[in-house]
């Protein structure tokens, strides 16, 4: 979170609001799983909506964390939500009581009495009967509900872990069953061998006993298409949790992947529980615990591979060294543009990236090339620098020439959704005709020449789409506002370095092209509160 921006007026009652609707379930709600569904959080917050009418017109965006507890902060969606308050992408936060946003008093303390403060964004717990702006509770009663909240995850935590330390010394195995194995049908938590997957993990420990690294062997079963655990569970069924937008049914070993296979005891036959324990809570983060607390039970179900094959692997895999890398300024912004994915980052000798898929897979044609990342800081400033002068010499013009409209907000507004509508639905159409290309049912260059009609098309759609956004927001904001827009912008035309706060807030990402090109693709600085933010990240130099 960032506790350094500057508070500022609400927004005015004539603008849409933006609401974040946040919904949580958690594994461990026991009886009350059925009145916290994330389906009767829902109706809740929706019949609270509908029944405000300073809400009429708000733009509701769902956050919704399915089976994760309160106490860690890590959650998916909830991570979301304050990246797009960060962002000033959201207004008002609602939910359906407390409990729900989180059960670790710090941490709700300090979102609702600090940092959502500082950003002038509401906070509404409904059956709380908390509102920040209307009617906020007193510290007090606030830290009084926390503190149930707190204690009621603590006193459930124990209680489960109790529970599956007993069914771990059972041999019981608790977690997803690991690739090469299944559950069995006939007997809770068991492990029975997966037929085809487990021939695939013998071949990779005939591999590894055979003298290939964990990189090479990645190498061969990609080259022979062999799937990867993610393609194999989307094959049996499973929902496809992979994100990335090129190609997203391919999936590919990596080395990484290998390496924890090699080193899980559990293809021996063998159940290890109780190796970490949680260092700080409702982060998600553990540390190892002594070996002589661990829940050992051999023999818990037929093991893949020979114990002997096992122990020679373990000799053969070199030692990891487990540190916290350096943080450098680009986070996971530096990516490859033909696998999608983030590039990696070398510290040994001068700070560098390069793309990691290259040397597992020629699927994408991923360039093997590194760069240097003070190459990339000068290309990022400068093309902040160029954005910044384009942006003044728009907010001059509209300086110059702010008058009256005879296009309403709402349809203004409704044109710019259809046309965004129309984008989502044109850039799904590019990954069904890579598909078909994929597998052969197109050609190249038709492939090539339908993808440039697409693009096209998605161009002219985001001309049109800037046009109207630059009368929306003529209609939306007055002289002030212009005027000080050109202010935030006067500080980024002579930026002079960058730092974390100012990359992450400015650049969506950093693409390396094959020919080294580096292009840097910024956020939108549409909004006034973008401008406040950016301040106040500089204001940290």
């Amino acid at each position: 979170m960032n506790r350094n921006a500057v508070r500022t007026t609400p927004k005015v009652a004539s603008m849409a609001l933006n609401i974040g609707a946040y919904v949580r379930i958690s594994q461990d709600d026991g009886a009350n799983r059925e009145s916290n569904s994330i389906k009767n959080q829902r109706e809740i917050i929706k019949s609270y909506i509908v029944g405000h009418d300073e809400f009429r017109d708000a733009v509701i965006t769902d956050y919704v964390d399915d089976g994760i507890s309160g106490s860690r902060s890590d959650r998916e969606a909830y991570q979301r939500l304050l990246a797009d308050i960060e962002r000033g992408a959201i207004d008002c936060v609602i939910v359906k009581d407390l409990s729900r946003i989180g059960r670790n008093l710090i941490d709700v303390d300090d979102l609702l009495m600090n940092y959502l403060v500082t950003l002038n964004v509401r906070f509404i717990a409904i059956n709380n009967g908390y509102d920040s702006f209307a009617h906020p509770l007193s510290n007090l009663e606030l830290a009084i509900i926390n503190l149930a909240n707190q204690h009621y995850n603590k006193d459930l935590a124990v209680k489960s872990m109790t529970a599956k330390n007993i069914k771990s010394k059972r041999g019981e195995y608790l977690a997803l069953a690991p690739f090469g194995y299944k559950k069995s049908e006939t007997e809770k938590n068991k492990l029975v061998p997966d037929e085809e997957a487990a021939g695939y993990v013998r071949m990779i420990f005939s591999l590894a006993v055979g003298g290939h690294r964990t990189v090479e062997i990645a190498q061969i079963l990609n080259a022979q298409g062999i799937p990867s655990p993610s393609v194999y569970k989307i094959r049996n069924g499973w929902k496809n949790m992979w994100t990335q937008v090129i190609d997203p049914d391919y999936c590919f070993w990596t080395n990484g992947v290998i390496y924890k296979l090699l080193k899980n005891e559990v293809y021996i036959g063998s159940v290890v529980a109780n190796r970490f324990k949680v260092t700080e809570p409702g982060t998600g983060r553990t540390a190892p615990r002594p070996a002589d607390e661990w829940i050992v039970v051999k023999n818990a179900h037929e093991p893949l591979v020979s114990e002997d094959d096992f122990q020679k692997v373990q000799l053969m895999l070199p030692k990891r060294k487990y540190f916290d890398k350096p943080e450098h300024i680009f986070g996971n912004k530096v990516k490859c543009p033909a696998c999608g994915h983030a590039m990696i980052h070398y510290t040994k000798q001068n700070p560098r990236f390069k793309c990691g898929t290259a040397k597992l897979t020629d699927h994408y044609g991923c360039a093997n090339h590194t760069i240097l990342q003070s190459d990339i800081e000068k290309a990022v400033i400068a093309s902040i620098r160029a954005y910044a002068d384009a942006l003044l010499d728009k907010e001059e013009m509209k300086l110059a020439h702010i008058k009256k409209s005879k296009v309403s907000i709402k349809e203004l507004e409704s044109k710019i959704a259809a046309e965004n509508r129309a984008i989502e639905l044109l850039e799904a159409s590019v990954t069904k005709i890579f598909t078909s290309f994929a597998s052969g049912k197109i050609s190249k260059d038709a492939f090539l020449h339908k993808k440039d009609i697409i693009n096209d098309t998605i161009a002219r759609k985001r001309f049109e789409i800037e046009k109207w956004s630059e009368r929306l927001y003529t209609l939306t904001t007055g002289r002030r506002t212009v005027e000080n827009s050109i202010g935030e912008l006067e500080s980024l035309r002579t930026l002079e370095t960058l730092n974390r706060e100012i990359v992450n807030l400015l650049i969506d990402r950093i693409l390396i092209h094959s020919d080294s090109n580096i292009e840097a693709v910024l956020y939108g600085l549409r909004f006034p509160s973008q401008f406040r933010r950016y301040r106040a990240a500089q204001q940290k130099w």
